[in-house]
């Protein structure tokens, strides 16, 4: 009976850590927490070193993907090199903001706003040329938005490979 409960309570954190992942906040981290947690409490039997590397490896590809995301969007509409580097840092700096503003869902409204507004004002400044910039800056927020789904999906993945290895 307690490892059912135990594998229960390993379900629900592994929920709310990818509904964090979801909103754009650090959750992926927080699933990679509850493996390396699970892992004290059984010894490190199942979830060994070897399992935990692997975790880790897709939270940095998550992290990876999302961050660099809005930078190749930027990129796919020629975009300077100005405003590719603006996309990343705007997508960061509005992603603190808007959690900072609106907890839960302004992290993920600040990214996309915060990728969509550096890069169009990156680009205006070198281009002279509001159309260009307003695509770049599309494309930018586009990029933010698959590499927020990529992320997820590592996320997903990385639980689902917790759970399967979870002693029933």
């Amino acid at each position: 009976m307690e490892t059912y409960i135990v594998n229960s309570i390993v379900i629900i954190l592994l929920l709310l850590a990818l509904g964090l992942t979801t909103l754009t906040l650090p959750g992926n981290w927080a699933i990679l927490l509850v493996a390396a947690g699970y892992g004290f409490y059984d010894g490190f039997s199942e979830f060994n070193y070897r399992f935990l590397a692997l975790l880790a490896a897709g939270l940095a590809a998550g992290e990876l993907a999302e961050f660099l995301a809005g930078a190749v969007g930027a990129k796919r509409e020629k975009a300077s090199k100005r405003a590719i580097a603006a996309a990343v840092f705007g997508a960061l700096a509005g992603g603190v903001v808007g959690t900072a503003v609106l907890p839960v869902l302004g992290s993920f409204i600040g990214a996309m706003l915060g990728a969509y507004s550096a890069s169009y004002y990156a680009e205006l400044s070198v281009s002279r040329d509001a159309g260009k910039a307003q695509r770049v800056a599309l494309g930018t927020m586009k990029g933010q938005f698959v590499g927020m789904i990529i992320k997820f999906a590592i996320g997903v993945a990385m639980a689902a490979a917790i759970i399967m290895r979870l002693p029933w």
